[in-house]
Parts: C-alpha cells; structure tokens; sequence
C-alpha cells in the first residue's frame, strides 16, 4: 500500500494527539470540489474535536455522523477518539471522497451508502448531526449540486424518521447537534451541554428517562423552543413545515 502524503501524515499525528490543525491545511486532502465547498458543508476541525469531545465525555462508543459527506468529521473523531466511527452518505462520489480521506489519513471509517432506510439505529449508542436535512429546503446558492431537488415532504419524512429513531434508542444514547438537527428532538432527551464553534451552536444531548409525554424540542439558533409552544404558530402558518413541526 503506498504511504500517505507527508503532510497527511502529519495531520493524522497532529489530531491523534487532539491538536491544532488548519482546516486550510486538511482541506487540501480534499478534491477539488469537496474542498471549495468545506466551508459551507463539512464540519470544521474545531466542531469536530469539540464533538468527539463531547461524546468521548458522555460515554458513547458507535457514533453516526448522518449525512456524513466527505467524511472529514468522522475522520477526525476516529483519529482523536482513537475507534470506529460510521457515517451515512447517500451520494456514490461523497462516500468515495470519504473512504479515500480516511485511508489517506489512516482512520477507522465506515461508510454506509444510502439513505435513512438503510440504517440499523440500534447499533449505534451516539449520532452526530450537523444540519443534515437542510439542503432539502435551501435555495440554489446554499445545495451542495443539483443532484436532488428540494422537498419539504422528503424534509418532514427525513426528520420524522430520525425522531423516530431517537424515540426508540434506550436511556443514555447521546446526540451532539451542530447548527441544528432541523427536526423535532424528544424531551426525553436533556441538553447537557451547549457552546459555540465558528458562531453555530453546539449541543450534547442524552437520553434521560424512556418516555417523552409527547412534547419534543426544536433548535432555533441559540433557543431550544417546545412544540406545543408553537401550536398557535403552526395552526396560523401557510408553511407546511411549521405546522409539521409544531405539531405533537
């Protein structure tokens, strides 16, 4: 197997011992086009340490990055937690962008491709979310490519499909949401943590006790807001995203 690049070396040194990396410098292990657009879609060295911290602090050991992309945050947490990290992508040329850099880079990387349907969640006790539903909804400037059209309907599905899986996962299962889930997060599960990385807030959530009562959470920026203190928003509003997360 041919060694990797001397700086990729480097770099792969420097965050196994949870240092300082540019994400200029990791960026050039990207192609060409995954690098122009890390800025705006991959999870930026520091949000990626400050998660893997997060999980490591919390005791979660079989971590999903959802809508994982390049795979530069699971790289990343592999390399600083020293295990296996998963991630979910579900475009071909992303997920072979992610097994290349983790190869490069000599982390423990596995990357599932497909969508939601083809994860088991029971086999993972941490899931890392970094807005990933949100290209559904965004306008030309702020989508990846054009290889998906928008949708509310696959929007709503998507999030209703992960809350169902954090509905089901048992007591202690952690999640760390970076610039929101952009769904609904069952109050079964308690914030313990929140910070700020690069002015988008990071949070640590654990599931605390089984049941929910039905109330969710909702990430607005810096605000956790419930549900049902939306219903008379949502039963005002024309936009059927509002009335589908508003609703209980």
């Amino acid at each position: 197997m041919t060694a990797p690049p001397a700086d990729a070396a480097a770099i792969s040194r420097q965050l196994r011992n949870r240092g300082a990396v540019a994400d200029n410098d990791f960026d050039l292990l990207l192609s060409k086009h995954p690098r122009k657009k890390s800025g705006r879609y991959w999870s930026c060295i520091r949000a990626a340490q400050t998660a893997s911290r997060l999980f490591a602090e919390a005791g979660a050991n079989r971590i999903l990055d959802v809508g994982s992309g390049v795979g530069k945050f699971c790289s990343i947490a592999s390399l600083t937690l020293d295990r296996r990290v998963w991630g979910l992508e579900r475009r071909g040329e992303l997920v072979d962008e992610s097994r290349r850099l983790a190869l490069t880079l000599g982390a423990e990387v596995r990357i599932i491709e497909g969508t939601l349907s083809v994860v088991e969640p029971a086999r993972f006790d941490g899931f890392y979310f970094y807005n990933p539903f949100g290209e559904y909804i965004a306008d030309d400037e702020g989508r990846y490519d054009g290889a998906f059209p928008r949708s509310i309907d696959d929007y709503i599905r998507d999030v209703r499909v992960v809350e169902g899986w954090l509905r089901a996962s048992p007591v202690g299962t952690t999640i760390v949401t970076y610039n929101g889930l952009g769904g609904r997060i069952p109050a079964s599960f308690v914030a313990r943590y929140v910070t700020s990385v690069r002015d988008d807030i990071m949070r640590l959530w654990v599931k605390e006790r089984d049941h929910d009562d039905g109330e969710v959470f909702i990430e607005v920026n810096d605000l956790l807001i419930t549900a049902r203190s939306l219903v008379s928003l949502g039963k005002g509003s024309a936009s059927p995203l509002i009335a589908a997360l508003c609703t209980c």
